[in-house]
């Protein structure tokens, strides 16, 4: 089962060292992988979710629907915005501008490219829409 290691000071550095030490002395083949930037936290990933609810009930209200086309539809019809639509239509399309190399999840994000991609949606959706949504506000 792989570890992970978060060096963020001398001693884990230290431990760290000596970790992957041990590792090719027993081994002698070793990969490793390293992520720099702190993850996103917990909370965040709370506010996100919370965020892509907020966003589908104010498109909703708001009279902004879900297009679906599909072939077996004589034509394309609306549908209610829900949160997994939020997250694959409007989060993963501003976060896949911003950060090309981490277009794949919201876990590859950092806390403050999580904050970036808030802002530029809540900046979009309020100039160009009139839906107001705060990113947190329950957190």
């Amino acid at each position: 089962m792989p570890e992970q290691y978060t060096v963020n000071s001398d001693h884990k550095l230290t431990s760290y060292k000596k970790f992957v030490d041990d590792m090719y002395n027993q081994h002698k083949y070793v990969t490793f992988y390293y992520k720099l930037g702190k993850p996103r936290t917990l909370k965040q990933n709370d506010a996100m979710h919370s965020f892509f609810t907020d966003i589908a009930d104010r498109c909703n209200d708001a009279g902004y629907w879900f297009i679906v086309n599909c072939s077996i539809f004589k034509k394309e019809i609306q549908v209610p915005w829900t949160q997994d639509n939020v997250k694959k239509f409007i989060w993963m399309p501003v976060q896949s501008a911003l950060y090309p190399s981490k277009s794949e999840s919201t876990r590859q994000l950092d806390t403050t490219e999580v904050s970036m991609v808030a802002r530029t949606v809540m900046d979009h959706l309020s100039q160009n829409h009139s839906i107001y949504v705060i990113f947190g506000k329950d957190q």
